[in-house]
C-alpha cells in the first residue's frame, strides 16, 4: 500500500474557490505526487496573535 500524503491548510476564510483550487494545483505540482488536501477556515474570531 502507497501512502498519499496530507496536507492540512488552515486559514481565514477569505478565499474564493478559485483561489483554494489554485494553490492546491500549486502545492500537488511541487510535491509531484497523489495528495490530499484539507482546508481548515475557522470563522476570522476565532483566531489570536
Amino acid at each position: 500500500m502507497i501512502a498519499i500524503p496530507i496536507v492540512r491548510i488552515q486559514m481565514y476564510n477569505r478565499r474564493n474557490q478559485r483561489e483554494k483550487d489554485r494553490l492546491a494545483e500549486a502545492i500537488t505540482e511541487n510535491i509531484e505526487r497523489e495528495v490530499i488536501i484539507v482546508f481548515t477556515e475557522p470563522a476570522h474570531g476565532n483566531w489570536y496573535a
